[in-house]
């Protein structure tokens, strides 16, 4: 029974058996590696996927040309996690002399590539009177067709599309846009080349329409 016991502690040849064997394989350790790493890698996942960033939102729709600065703005705590440096940062005023260059919807993130010179915008704002009552679903925002029609005899000739996608930037909400005459005023953002016609247009007494091409925010 000795001989026995002797030969399980020395092993096989008269070798000893190391305890510490399992401790120093290198099967154990990457297997180690492998679950530090693995707990590291949810550990920083639920970090950033919690980590909220202030950014800056429209408090109000912004259309192309709008200027931008604080009283158009609000703050938000938002997860953006990897597109954070695609969003307009609340660490600092608004840069000066920046406009928007397409339109921002009411609550929306200010994206930087929506941001440009105001040199670079081909929009300018302009105060036109349309014919009649105005949808529901004209609001800041929308997207309108300009249609004139020239006077002909005791009525009006075949409506021109004047401008094709302008954006309306105000509704006759405002004393200084209402016209009196039983009509509401509309404040759009047309492209500069645009403007010459428009003006003509009003001038001429042309009955003036807006169409909606998408639908506006309620």
């Amino acid at each position: 029974m000795s001989d026995r016991l002797a030969g399980l502690r020395h092993g096989v040849g008269g070798r000893p058996v190391s305890r510490s064997r399992i401790w120093v394989d290198p099967r154990f350790l990457v297997g180690l590696m492998l679950v530090v790493a693995s707990i590291l890698g949810v550990w920083w996942l639920v970090t950033t996927s919690s980590r909220t960033t202030p950014v800056y939102a429209a408090s109000e729709t912004l259309a192309p040309g709008t200027r931008l600065d604080r009283s158009s703005l609000q703050v938000i705590d938002a997860r953006l996690g990897s597109v954070e440096s695609g969003y307009l940062g609340a660490g600092a005023a608004p840069p000066a002399g920046i406009v928007v260059t397409r339109t921002i919807a009411a609550g929306e993130l200010v994206p930087l590539d929506a941001l440009g010179e105001a040199s670079a915008v081909g929009v300018t704002t302009l105060v036109v009177e349309p014919a009649g009552r105005l949808g529901a679903d004209v609001v800041p925002g929308t997207v309108v067709d300009l249609w004139a029609a020239a006077p002909e005899g005791d009525g009006y000739g075949v409506p021109e599309v004047l401008v094709s996608a302008a954006t309306v930037v105000r509704v006759g909400e405002d004393e200084g846009l209402l016209s009196g005459r039983g009509s509401v005023a509309l404040e759009l953002a047309v492209p500069r080349s645009t403007v010459a016609t428009v003006l003509s247009a009003t001038a001429a007494a042309h009955l003036l329409s807006v169409v909606p091409t998408e639908p506006g925010e309620r």
